[in-house]
């Protein structure tokens, strides 16, 4: 079916005008997106489904059911490939975030999928049957037929009516499980800071609150299916009342033969049937539409800053031009907090051609000036001016095409690093094309060649393994270092030789030697290309050569002009340098320590003894059951039992709910049973002759006894439909946790893979539970009650008339094994198409999380293309769906076998005086409802077949053992441990080495060292040295592929892992919070906290005055990440996360990177008080914030090449000495 979307990429070129507003019925949305041969594909299907309903011709049934399922997954591959997302503008991200993305991506566009395949084929289907049934019972006795089927309109309607109770609790679910997803994908692309922290248990609790809301609310929905289960079984015995009642006043008053009102009845009877069938289609293509209502909204959302729009002027083609950017009176609000201005009544001149720095303290609305540069928002008043024309009249894709950014946090895409840096050209006349010549692949190569090496990164790259060709990690995961993401993302911005040039704190992460050569790199370009260039920068020895500095102060300009004429002003400027200045010395003078207490530089032994460290997973796990999360138990498991074991034993903890749930079922199914056996009765009172008065009353004692069999139904139809879906809720949200908390004691390795992308994992939880849910509450609604039809008719027709009841079975067993076979090549296609559906998930959550980076680029094109490749991948995996669905139809066509040798054997019997009249009727019934029953089972197989494969893969995640340590400290230690009664906070390395799987090359090689505690410990040296890999090892989130480290003397490995963390902090380069509360940020549950100890903390860092400003204080959302905060308040929240915690080791990972020289001063005298009495670690490059620590380690290419103090690394004049020149 591809073959005719060029390979299936379509043309999503997005500089176009949008499309006309949808505004037919939304279940009819999704198919606007079929193209001719999707469309002729429909048809065929539809007419073939017509059909099969109508005659069951087995081979047309075949055609239809595969016709109509391969279009369904098609069509949703281009709902995929038009989800035009990425257009939105910032507004919008502000609110969804990138789980709630990924997880409609795949879990709610899965829902239509089906609604428009296979759903659909069985609908029509049976409408086609029910059409044809009410056709001939009306041109045979139409008094009879519109009586019986005037229930049926009646019917509807009351769905109607039911169906509008639902609808807004469906919206609801809708929008808290997209924030669910969103949390869940910020925990899993954060699982450092989670495991570093042991914030497992309260991040999977503030999961689990969601998913409480959403089982609230889907109680309703329990209450519905019910309602609707109640509704559509009592109509099915009231038929029966009915017909027979009417139908022998007919029979008496009209001389109506009764073999016609038997038709009717036959009739009727393949109606009802078909109603069965129907409903709980009707269910999940009723739920589709919700689902493509929201679709329809975000797709044909119109954003406030459209990239799609083509108007606006281009000022140049490719002329040199001196870009001057202008801001008049501008005053900006973000919109997530409309009260506060981040810029006031602000008006600036950026001069062309130069280089103009922004400066302030953190907050004070320099990374705003360039979010409006970069026209993610738009001012509230005042204007932007590019060379004097207001942005806002500027065609935006140009726009952004002439400006590069360099941001404090670079997000790279998951790819090559050739292919990250090569989309930096995106909408320039060197764009790589989708399919490239030899000669556009090496010209593009030699520009990512030349802006690697104008970015200082080129070195580094070529030691990669596969050099430009290595694939590195989108998400926050993987093996660079901060350093090396930013001089990629420097290269980036470079290789498109932009007209303006925009660093935000764009080499934060450099050390000052790389930063000055990247400057210097800059500066030269400027003068070749008339370059406008912009610095936000804190390290202020970083600007002095700029044209011009603008301090910035509470969103205002305070001051302007050039280095010299600011610090003879002797004003905010020159008080932030002075303030840095006074930070590149000690703030308390330290004694020198004797010889004994100074750590002397590392000797290698000649041959170091090597120890090749184990996995020590002790196999247990944590607390996964939202019941148990408080009591910290683990749940329930045997890794070596069956998956059909291991599911029971599940549904065993929501018994209440199964076990009555099934009780209804049965109940309902026994009803049928009871009904063929009342309908011999029937037959025996329609055969009285000659007494017309005992025939009517027979006839009401048995319409009777059906009236009561309808009353009956309502109350155990309403039962399996509120008890299953209830428990299915409970299930839902059980294996959304057990997911979640499986995943989280994994190792970090396995979160650097591709394949388990915080997008893709995210995705894969929500679809998963999903898909087990939907089976346990609305198929097994109906295979329970099959069950019970199918065992209780068969029971029946032995009991009547073996002889013809064994006969009449024979098809059944070829139903049974069409059946089995379909499951199994069902939950292959199943297992074929979810790596590409997660991948297609990881893609679209990793693009909206970057979004701003995306919209940088003006690679939204490019990224839907690329999601249409992606998502339509599994497009052409239908060979085991075929395969399915031949013994689809090999099951249903078996029902007019199954017919046809009761009708005759049937009749063979009964003229031989081997069965009465009344069991002749009762066994047909009987065994025909058996029959049906068994091909009511076929049209949920599908959805079993989810069920198993998405159990699996939830199953899978919890056996699955991490190879660096368990979490649970229930289990017995290992004979190794000695027990931590009490943590000194001396840390040994012996000849550690590490190696990363992605990269064979060592990380550190060899490296021995001891920290004293209480010391205070540096490391130093060139970014991607190895000083983050030293950290991860003592943060234990890899361990050494050779040697050993120790705390106290004892083996880190042999320490239970929670408890090991428990007196470690980490404060990482990258601030990361979730949604929430400013308390649950920094307290991340700890419910011991006092709001003392929280101040006091807040304090230490400097972050307190900025939170008591606000107008709920600590109660405060932070937004989506804090996204609406400065870096630098970002980071400040962190340290006093850090802080709280009162570890013994404190690690500080480059932790004041992002704050201003009068936050990092006042911070660095925070952590040097707090440090007292613990032992600290840092990594940083600006030397001057380590000058005061006890050692100072100087780290390069995975080796300690110099250790000592400050003046004991002066004194040597090597390496520490020419980086400081470097800073000066």
């Amino acid at each position: 079916m591809s073959g005719g979307k060029n390979n299936g990429i379509a043309d999503l070129s997005i500089n176009t005008t949008r499309p006309a507003k949808y505004k037919g019925p939304v279940y009819f949305y999704p198919f606007t997106y079929a193209d001719r041969s999707d469309k002729i594909l429909y048809a065929l299907g539809t007419v073939t489904a017509i059909i099969s309903g109508a005659a069951f011709p087995v081979l047309d049934l075949v055609y239809g059911i595969w016709t109509t399922a391969i279009v369904g997954g098609d069509s949703a591959s281009d709902i995929r490939r038009t989800t035009n997302v990425v257009s939105g503008d910032a507004e919008f991200f502000e609110n969804v975030g990138p789980g709630e993305v990924g997880t409609r991506m795949i879990k709610d566009v899965a829902s239509v999928r089906a609604a428009v395949g296979e759903k659909l084929s069985i609908l029509i289907w049976s409408m086609s049957t029910l059409i044809v049934a009410i056709v001939m019972a009306f041109s045979r006795a139409p008094r009879l037929a519109g009586v019986v089927f005037s229930i049926i309109p009646f019917s509807f309607i009351a769905f109607t009516i039911i169906g509008q109770l639902s609808s807004k609790a469906e919206g609801r679910l809708l929008t808290i499980d997209g924030q669910a997803s969103t949390l869940l994908e910020q925990i899993l692309s954060s699982v450092r800071v989670v495991q570093s922290f042991a914030a497992e248990t309260f991040l999977a609790k503030k999961y689990d609150a969601y998913l409480q809301r959403l089982q609230r609310i889907a109680k309703w929905r329990s209450i519905v299916r019910g309602m609707e289960l109640a509704m559509v079984n009592c109509v099915i015995s009231l038929i029966y009342s009915l017909t027979f009642w009417y139908g022998s006043r007919l029979v008496v008053g009209d001389g109506l033969e009764v073999g016609l009102m038997f038709t009717i009845f036959w009739n009727m009877f393949n109606a009802l049937f078909s109603v069965v069938n129907i409903l709980p289609h009707i269910l999940a293509i009723k739920d589709s539409i919700s689902v493509s209502a929201q679709l329809l909204k975000d797709i044909e959302r119109v954003p406030k800053i459209d990239i799609c729009r083509t108007d606006g002027a281009k000022l140049w083609e490719d002329e040199k031009v001196n870009a001057q950017i202008a801001l008049r009176d501008v005053t900006f609000s973000y919109p997530s907090r409309p009260d506060h201005k981040s810029l006031d009544s602000v008006s600036m001149v950026l001069e062309g051609g130069k280089v103009t720095a922004l400066v302030g303290a953190s907050g004070s609305g320099k990374s705003t000036i360039a979010a409006l540069l970069m026209r993610y928002y738009d001012p509230s008043n005042g204007q932007l001016l590019l060379t004097g024309h207001d942005t806002r009249s500027l065609n935006l894709a140009w726009l952004r095409s002439q400006t590069s950014l360099v941001s404090q946090e670079p997000q790279l895409f998951t790819a090559s690093i050739f292919e990250n840096v090569a989309y930096g050209l995106t909408g320039t006349i060197y764009e790589l094309p989708s399919d490239p010549s030899e000669d556009q692949l090496q010209d593009v190569r030699r520009r990512v060649e030349w802006a690697l090496k104008q970015a200082q990164a080129w070195e580094f790259v070529c030691n990669l393994p596969d050099g430009m060709d290595t694939r590195v990690s989108g998400a926050r995961t993987g093996v660079l270092s901060g350093g090396q993401r930013q001089r990629i993302a420097a290269a980036r911005a470079l290789v498109r030789r932009p007209r303006i040039l925009l660093l935000d704190e764009g080499t934060s992460a450099l050390d000052s030697e790389t930063e000055q050569k990247l400057m210097k790199a800059i500066h030269k370009e400027q003068t070749e290309t008339g370059m406008t260039t912009i610095l936000i920068a804190h390290r202020l020895s970083s600007i002095q050569n700029a044209d011009k500095i603008i301090a910035m102060s509470n969103g205002k300009v305070v001051e302007e002009g050039t280095y010299q004429e600011l610090m003879a002003l002797g004003g905010v400027f020159s008080n932030l340098v002075k303030h840095q200045i006074s930070a590149t010395q000690p703030s308390s003078q330290k004694p020198e320590t004797s010889g004994t207490e100074r750590v002397a530089p590392p000797t290698l032994s000649a041959s170091p003894r090597l120890i090749k460290c184990r996995p020590d997973s002790d196999g247990s796990t944590v607390a996964t059951d939202p019941e148990t999360l408080e009591r910290g138990e683990p749940i329930e498991k045997d890794a070596a039992g069956s998956l059909s074991s291991r599911f029971v034993r599940m549904l065993a903890k929501y018994s209440f709910w199964i076990v009555g749930g099934i009780f209804g079922g049965l109940a309902i199914g026994a009803s049928f049973p009871i009904a063929a056996w009342l309908i011999g009765f029937v037959m025996k009172t329609f055969s009285i002759q000659d007494d017309d008065a005992r025939l009517l009353r027979e006839a009401r004692k048995w319409s009777f006894w059906f009236l009561i069999l309808a009353i009956i139904n309502i109350g155990t139809s309403f039962v399996v439909g509120f008890f299953l879906s209830a428990g299915a809720d409970r299930i839902d949200r059980r294996l959304r946790i057990v997911s979640l908390t499986s995943l989280l004691k994994q190792e970090i390795g396995y979160f650097d893979k591709e394949e388990n992308a915080s997008g893709a994992l995210t995705a894969a939880i929500a679809t998963h539970a999903n898909n087990i849910a939907s089976a346990i509450g609305l198929v097994w609604q109906q295979l329970v009650s099959a069950t019970g039809n199918f065992v209780g008719s068969l029971v029946l027709g032995l009991i009547l008339s073996w002889k013809l009841t064994l006969l009449g079975i024979s098809p059944i067993p070829f139903i049974i094994a069409a059946a089995y076979y379909n499951i199994i090549f069902i939950e292959k296609y199943e297992r074929q198409i979810q790596k590409p559906r997660e991948e297609a998930s990881a893609f679209a959550s990793e693009n909206v999380d970057a979004i701003k980076t995306v919209a940088a680029l003006g690679r939204e094109d490019a990224v839907m293309q690329q999601f249409d490749k992606s998502a339509s991948k599994y497009s052409a995996k239908g060979r085991n769906l075929a395969i399915g669905a031949i013994g689809f139809g090999v099951g249903i066509g078996s029902i007019l076998i199954l017919s046809s040798i009761v009708m005759w054997w049937g009749t063979a019997l009964y003229l031989r005086g081997q069965v009465t009249l009344e069991g002749l009727y009762s066994s047909f019934e009987a065994i025909v409802i058996a029959g049906y029953s068994a091909s009511r089972m076929f049209t949920f197989i599908p959805d079993w077949a989810r069920m198993v494969h998405g159990f699996r893969s939830v199953c899978d995640w919890e056996d699955r053992q991490p190879q660096v340590a368990a979490l649970n400290l229930s289990n017995p230690n290992p004979p190794e441990y000695k027990g931590l009664d009490k943590v000194e906070g001396e840390l040994t390395f012996n000849s550690c080495t590490l190696k990363y799987a992605s990269r064979p090359k060592p990380a550190v090689s060899d490296v021995s060292f001891t920290i004293k505690p209480g010391q205070s410990i540096a490391f130093c040296g060139p970014s991607g040295g190895g000083k983050s890999s030293i950290i991860s090892m003592i943060s234990r989130f890899y361990d050494p592929t050779t040697g050993t480290i120790s705390l106290d003397g004892q083996d880190i490995r042999y320490i239970p892992l929670e408890e090991y963390r428990s007196h470690i902090a980490l404060v990482s380069q990258d601030a990361i919070l979730y949604e929430g509360t400013f308390h649950e940020n920094i307290t991340l549950g700890e419910a011991s906290i006092s709001q003392e100890q929280l101040e006091r903390a807040c304090r230490d860092a400097s972050i307190l005055e900025f939170i008591q400003s606000l107008p709920q204080g600590f109660d405060t959302s932070v937004g989506f990440k804090g996204s609406q905060m400065s870096g630098g308040q970002r980071q400040r929240i962190c340290i006093a996360r850090a802080l709280l915690r009162n570890p013994k080791i404190l690690l500080l990972d480059e932790a004041t990177s992002a704050l201003d020289a009068e936050s990092e001063r006042s911070v660095k005298e925070a952590l040097e008080q707090a440090s007292k009495g613990r032992t600290t670690i840092s990594i940083a490059h600006r030397l001057s914030t380590i000058q005061g620590a006890d050692v100072i380690h100087v780290v390069e290419e995975g080796r300690i090449v110099e250790s000592g103090s400050h003046l004991e690394l002066l004194a040597l004049n090597g390496r520490y000495v020419d980086l400081i020149r470097s800073q000066l």
